[in-house]
């Protein structure tokens, strides 16, 4: 019960939150039947593009541990989908680890110790570039630099870290290898894990995969992926008239992403869309617009995300039902 009422408590106080963003922005809501629809497609390819670098670096991380590496892709991308969909009403850390773990675990017979570090590195790799990222975004955000300029930052950051994970892989590796072990043990103190998880027997397994040879590759896909996750925000600002521009935008994603990556509430409810107006009213967004483009946002990459879902479940039942009319 006190989990349940936690649970309760966790999703009133996001309604909350969205009453009260929805209550702020009621003279405004009016504008999203007028949104450009080609947008609004263009929104659901960059969503689907995004899922499809996801899946392909998770489906990379997972063959280089040693795995299960006869998994197909579009397993794997009905797999990420899911773990995203649930995101829509769980806490995303939570909902994407949980999906993808469990699934690898159960139904490939991966170890939950190679399943929950391939899981890690997929979404730690996307941490990193957005928190090289993240310095030049809230220089441009307090006013201290232009748009061109945090561009111009942004493009050494990201070519310093590709350096860094090309001629070091091993070593950054290891110590991504070495933070993942510390978490691990702590999650494998929970008793309820504890009973069902060997941490000793799981860590000599980590112990032997190297992942050097591919970490340059994660980090160009995660900064892929940040394109796109960008390019979302881009079009949908098209799609309402929120005349920013898309550099302005792209310099507001990361610190966009770090205000999402605290809120607790599911799918980021309110704590996501109040941390977003604001950040959006400091760099100079039409007011009347912040609601409609938010509320937008989020309905189109529900949606988006609701679709691709379906369709990759389509997608893995086919190849499911092939699987077994071979072995049969």
């Amino acid at each position: 019960m006190r989990g349940l009422s936690k649970k309760h408590a966790l999703w009133l106080f996001a309604a909350l939150l969205m009453a009260a963003f929805l209550y702020w922005g009621r003279e405004d809501l009016g504008r999203i039947k007028d949104i450009d629809p080609i947008y609004a497609v263009l929104c659901f390819g960059c969503t689907l593009a995004m899922a499809v670098v996801s899946a392909l670096k998770w489906k990379m991380s997972i063959q280089s541990t040693g795995g299960a590496g006869k998994i197909g892709f579009g397993t794997l991308l009905y797999y990420f989908m899911f773990g995203r969909t649930g995101g829509l009403v769980l806490p995303m850390d939570i909902s994407d680890f949980g999906v993808r773990t469990m699934s690898l675990r159960f139904r490939h017979d991966v170890s939950i110790g190679k399943a929950s570090y391939s899981v890690y590195l997929d979404r730690t790799f996307d941490v990193v570039v957005a928190g090289l990222f993240l310095v030049p975004s809230v220089l441009y955000i307090v006013g201290a630099i232009e748009p061109r300029m945090g561009i111009a930052l942004f493009g050494v950051a990201f070519l310093a870290g590709l350096i860094c994970f090309s001629f070091f892989g091993r070593q950054t590796m290891k110590v991504l290898a070495f933070v993942f072990r510390i978490l691990f043990r702590a999650v494998c103190k929970i008793p309820w894990i504890g009973r069902r998880v060997e941490f000793e027997a799981e860590s000599k397994l980590l112990e032997e995969v190297d992942l050097g040879g591919i970490a340059a590759w994660l980090f160009l896909l995660s900064g892929l992926k940040f394109f796109f996750t960008s390019m979302r925000f881009v079009t949908m600002a098209a799609a309402v008239g929120l005349a920013l521009g898309g550099l302005r935008i792209f310099m507001f994603v990361p610190a966009a992403q770090f205000a999402a990556l605290i809120a607790l509430t599911p799918g980021g409810l309110g704590i996501a869309d109040w941390s977003w107006s604001g950040l959006l009213l400091k760099i100079g967004a039409d007011k009347h617009l912040i609601v409609p483009y938010l509320v937008s946002l989020r309905i189109v990459v529900s949606l988006s995300i609701i679709l691709i879902a379906g369709l990759s479940w389509l997608v893995f039942k086919r190849a499911s039902g092939m699987k077994d009319k071979t072995s049969g």
